[in-house]
C-alpha cells in the first residue's frame, strides 16, 4: 500500500493537523492504559474501520495488514508463553488451558493469552492510525507544523523530502516489477518469489534515486535555497469549529480512561 495523502472531504481530512496529532498521541498512550484485550480490541476496530472512511480501498488495507500477520502471530505465541500462573492475581487469568511441554512444561494461561492479544492489538492500532494520519493529511500541513515549532528549516526540508520520496520510491519500485513481468520474469510466488523479486529491482532503484537526489539538488541551486533563514510559508494552519469540540471530547475520552483505571477496570 502506498502511504500518501488522499485529498478527501471526510470530517478526519477536515481537521487541523495539530488536533490529529493530539488524536494520534492520546489513541496510541491508551493502547498502554489497559491490561484487558477488550478495550485494545474496540481501538483496534475502530482505527482499521477508519481508513475505508478516508477512501483507502478495502484491498490496499489487505496489503498494509498483510505483512503484519506473521509479526502479531509471533507475538502472541512467545507473549502468551512468557506469562505464568504466578504473574496473576486473578484466579481467572491464572487458569491453565493447556501444558504444551512434558509434565507442567510451558503452561498456557488465560491470562497469557490476553496478554499476547494485547500486544498484537496495539501494534494493529498504531500501524491503523499512523496510515490514517498520513492519509488524510497532505505534507505541507506537517511541513507547517513544524515550521510552527520554530525547527530549523534544514530539518524540515528532510523531514519533507523523506515523506515524499517514500512513495515515490514505492510507484517506482513497482514499476519496475510490472516492466520485469512483461518480458516473462518469474517474480511471483510467495514470500521467496518477493524476496528474489527485490533482489532484482534494487540497481534500478538505486540508480533511480541517485538521479532523483542528483535532480533536486539542482533544482535546489536554481532556485536559490538557502539565501534566505525564513522561507515564505506556502500554507498557514487555521483551526475550524470541529477541532475545539474533537479536542474537548478527547479531553473527556482521557477523563473517562483515569477514572477506569483508578477503579480498577481493565485490568487482568
Amino acid at each position: 500500500m502506498f502511504l500518501e495523502y488522499r485529498p478527501g472531504t471526510s470530517f478526519f481530512h477536515r481537521m487541523d493537523v495539530r488536533t490529529k496529532l493530539l488524536v494520534f498521541v492520546v489513541a496510541v498512550v491508551l493502547t498502554f492504559q489497559f491490561a484487558h484485550p477488550l478495550p485494545n480490541a474496540l481501538l483496534a476496530v475502530g482505527s482499521l474501520l477508519l481508513l475505508p472512511a478516508l477512501g483507502v480501498p478495502g484491498r490496499q488495507v489487505g496489503k498494509l495488514l498483510a505483512p503484519l500477520a506473521p509479526v502479531v502471530v509471533l507475538i502472541l505465541v512467545f507473549a502468551a508463553l512468557s506469562r505464568g500462573p504466578g504473574d496473576f492475581g486473578s484466579s481467572s487469568s491464572a487458569r491453565v488451558l493447556v501444558h504444551l511441554w512434558f509434565g507442567d512444561g510451558l503452561p498456557l494461561t488465560v491470562g497469557g493469552l490476553a496478554h499476547g492479544a494485547n500486544l498484537g492489538l496495539r501494534i494493529l492500532t498504531m500501524v491503523c492510525l499512523t496510515a490514517a494520519l498520513i492519509v488524510s493529511t497532505p505534507v505541507e500541513h506537517f511541513v507547517a507544523l513544524m515550521r510552527m515549532a520554530r525547527l530549523p528549516f534544514p530539518v524540515v526540508f528532510i523531514v519533507m523530502t523523506a515523506l515524499r520520496f517514500v512513495p515515490t520510491m514505492q510507484h517506482r519500485a513497482n514499476q519496475v516489477l510490472d516492466a520485469q513481468r512483461a518480458r516473462g520474469a518469474k517474480i511471483d510466488g510467495g514470500m521467496i518469489g518477493a524476496i528474489r523479486a527485490y533482489t532484482t529491482i534494487m540497481v534500478p532503484l538505486f540508480s533511480t534515486g541517485i538521479r532523483m537526489s542528483e535532480e533536486l539538488a539542482a533544482a535546489m541551486l536554481n532556485r536559490g535555497y538557502g539565501i534566505t533563514r525564513q522561507p515564505t510559508a506556502l500554507t498557514i494552519l487555521r483551526p475550524t469549529w470541529r477541532d475545539p469540540a474533537i479536542t474537548a471530547l478527547t479531553a473527556v475520552v482521557v477523563g473517562v480512561v483515569v477514572w477506569a483505571r483508578l477503579t480498577g477496570w481493565g485490568s487482568l
